[in-house]
């Protein structure tokens, strides 16, 4: 850990931009870059952040779990089945064809053939 005196000039700058940035939100921070001085304040900045770092890390263990469930949903689809998925390829462009609506197609036989897998 570097000491005050030892930062460069744009290190400083940088740092204490970062204490007004944070003196926003935590506005005990002067009182404490008054009496405790850089060390305490940076200190106290992580504390505060503390819980907003635990929330981003649970969030980012939903947002895998979800990517997961949905790469073993589409592994296990229909799709992944040759054979099922010619024949429902073979209706979404029949249907394709005898109402020319390829959002009636898309939206009536791609959901089902995406999930397959997943509803049995």
């Amino acid at each position: 850990m570097k000491l005050w005196d030892d930062l460069s000039l744009m290190q400083r700058v940088a740092a204490g931009l970062l204490i007004l940035l944070a003196a926003v939100v935590l506005p005990e921070i002067a009182f404490l870059l008054q009496f405790g001085g850089i060390e305490v304040a940076f200190g106290l900045i992580l504390v505060g952040l503390t819980p907003a770092i635990t929330w981003l890390r649970h969030l980012h263990a939903k947002v895998k779990k979800a990517l997961m469930l949905g790469v073993v949903s589409l592994q296990q689809s229909a799709s992944a089945k040759p054979s099922v998925f010619a024949v429902q390829a073979a209706f979404c462009a029949a249907a394709l064809c005898f109402t020319g609506s390829g959002l009636f197609a898309v939206s009536f036989f791609m959901p089902a053939m995406v999930f397959n897998g997943a509803l049995i």
